[in-house]
């Protein structure tokens, strides 16, 4: 099970989300510069966090409209959140930065007026703090 927990309440999102960037990430980074005498140095340290979550529907996993409302009301609080993924939890928050959106909901199917369960595919971008 995966759920998003907030000062609110929590919502459960669909189980079988991708996790699309779980291993596109690096605990450590590095920096290289030369010496004055052209030897290479490099410095090393420990990622602290910014890690980012990416969780998509990617065409297999829907949610329903009322829920990507509930979602979308979320946008608007900067307060961390607990998101419990696969027997792991991690403090997030939405992660706004570049241009591309936080959430992203796609319709399944088009429909002039969609009630509360309709079938959405949705995009999370999140980051560990």
């Amino acid at each position: 099970m995966i759920t998003l927990t907030h000062a609110g309440g929590a919502l459960t999102l669909p189980a079988d989300l991708d996790w699309t960037d779980e291993f596109a990430w690096s605990p450590q980074v590095s920096a290289e510069q030369r010496s004055l005498t052209g030897s290479l140095i490099v410095h090393h340290s420990a990622v602290q966090n910014g890690r980012p979550i990416t969780l998509a529907s990617n065409g297999a996993s829907w949610y329903p409209r009322a829920q990507v409302q509930a979602l979308q009301a979320l946008l608007s609080d900067t307060a961390p959140m607990t998101l419990n993924l696969y027997g792991q939890a991690f403090e997030v928050i939405w992660r706004r930065s570049g241009s591309t959106q936080p959430l992203e909901a796609t319709p399944v199917y088009r429909l002039a007026d969609p009630d509360g369960a309709h079938p959405y595919l949705i995009t999370l971008r999140l980051m560990e703090i």
